[in-house]
């Protein structure tokens, strides 16, 4: 394909980069974005410091960043921005019954979560689809979760914030596909990540439970991992057809299923 450019946010995390992986193996040019430069500069030695590959740090709920690190990837890039992946996504317990969690933050942690999971996607969508209009190309790919649609016990901020996600993924999908961009989104379902490990308790006991609770439920018998992900990503991004638009796919290994 002829060269174009994929940004990646929240590049720097297990789902980050397995994506950032996978469009560098497609051809694509991959700004990798992160509030973390720390993270962006371990990123690249780990993927070994690919030449396709360009990182900048971007805060997604500050729309001066935003627009910032729009302005350094067009310039440094030159290639066409054809796709934008919003992952970047942080997860924290919240409570209904006392308004707070383990931290005691209570809605100021509810805030963060809506602020980075969706709020954030909106300001990043609305920067970088002005590129995708005036070539009348792009694929909007959106990181959402199961809890999006399940909802989270202990997790409302989160559910509503990936539901938020998938709702507006179906509206942008409507907006934009007369100009030759879709909009998609992937609802994952558990898995095996250091967000996920860090709002659940991980001692040796625990772990053996969850395993063979998600053996139990999800009929594949395993974790999703950051690479099954990415690899739908993947296909989303090359996939030529406009026609898949607004889809939510549901990558819970048939979890769905598998509770009834």
């Amino acid at each position: 394909m002829n060269r174009q450019t994929a940004i990646v946010t929240g590049a720097a995390g297990g789902f980050g980069t397995a994506i950032t992986r996978v469009l560098l193996a497609l051809g694509y040019q991959v700004a990798a974005t992160d509030i973390s430069g720390q993270k962006l500069a371990l990123l690249r030695e780990r993927l070994g410091q690919p030449e396709s590959l360009t990182v900048f740090e971007m805060d997604v709920t500050d729309v001066a960043s935003v627009e910032r690190a729009a302005q350094q990837i067009t310039e440094t890039s030159g290639t066409a921005v054809s796709v934008l992946v919003n992952n970047a996504g942080i997860l924290h317990r919240t409570f209904c019954l006392s308004g707070k969690g383990p931290s005691g933050h209570g809605l100021a942690d509810v805030a963060d979560v809506i602020n980075v999971n969706l709020t954030g996607a909106f300001n990043c969508t609305s920067t970088f689809v002005r590129y995708m209009v005036a070539q009348k190309y792009g694929r909007i790919i959106n990181i959402a979760s199961i809890a999006g649609i399940w909802g989270a016990a202990g997790g409302a901020a989160y559910g509503a914030s990936k539901a938020g996600l998938i709702s507006a993924t179906q509206s942008w999908g409507r907006e934009l596909g007369p100009l030759n961009i879709s909009v998609t989104a992937i609802a994952p379902g558990v898995c095996k990540t250091d967000m996920l490990e860090q709002y659940v308790s991980t001692n040796s006991m625990e772990s053996a439970a969850e395993d063979k609770i998600v053996r139990a439920i999800v009929p594949v018998g395993r974790w999703g991992t950051s690479e099954d992900v990415a690899e739908v990503v993947g296909f989303l991004a090359s996939c030529k057809t406009n026609y898949l638009n607004t889809a939510v796919i549901e990558l819970d290994g048939g979890m769905r299923v598998g509770t009834l």
